[in-house]
């Protein structure tokens, strides 16, 4: 969980954990509830991917799909500034216009399309980066950024499987990508666990 400074009105005051629609108050439990209904919400996106314009309202919508089994706030943009360790993410009043540029530029490079695999990897590893640098929800960032790619993937005729790549990796790429730009270990996972699709599904 990304640290919060401050009065986070997202927890319970009582249990120290998320409010959540489970009525849960136990973070062991609510963890594994999470989890589950998670794993379920991405299973329907593979089997049917949410039709969007790869933007900031995509990705909301990825998010709302993921969690709101879970979370009344699902799919909104936070309302408090977040850290997890030495990293800052975007101030939440500036989200929405750091978003612009960034899926701006994704779509003035047409969202990938016709890049071979080594180079679809490459940019996506990039934007992997930026979004990950916007951390827009209070929590399940790092599932919808790899949720948002992988639909990218797909409609580029491509899959991506995360399956193989440990939290600790993916953490580790993360903090080598927010304060170093370095994306190569992001590249790196996606270039390894990407493949076509026998037909193109969007």
């Amino acid at each position: 969980m990304a640290k919060y400074e401050g009065q986070d009105h997202y927890l319970d005051p009582k249990t120290g954990i998320f409010r959540n629609r489970l009525g849960i108050t136990d973070e062991s439990e609510l963890e594994r509830a999470e989890a589950s209904f998670v794993a379920w919400r991405s299973y329907e996106l593979s089997q049917r991917p949410i039709v969007g314009r790869f933007d900031l309202a995509h990705l909301q919508a990825i998010h709302r799909h993921l969690f709101s089994d879970v979370y009344d706030w699902a799919g909104e943009i936070r309302t408090i500034d977040l850290s997890r360790g030495n990293s800052y993410f975007a101030n939440h009043r500036h989200i929405v216009s750091a978003a612009g540029p960034i899926f701006k530029r994704l779509a003035k490079e047409q969202y990938l399309k016709g890049l071979d695999s080594a180079a679809f990897s490459e940019r996506a590893a990039y934007y992997l980066r930026e979004i990950n640098a916007l951390h827009p929800f209070r929590e399940g960032n790092g599932r919808v950024q790899r949720e948002f790619i992988n639909h990218l993937a797909r409609a580029n005729g491509y899959v991506i499987d995360w399956t193989g790549i440990s939290s600790e990796a993916m953490t580790q790429a993360s903090i080598e990508a927010f304060h170093r730009l370095d994306t190569s270990k992001f590249a790196a996972f996606i270039g390894a666990n990407i493949r076509r699709l026998s037909t193109l599904t969007l």
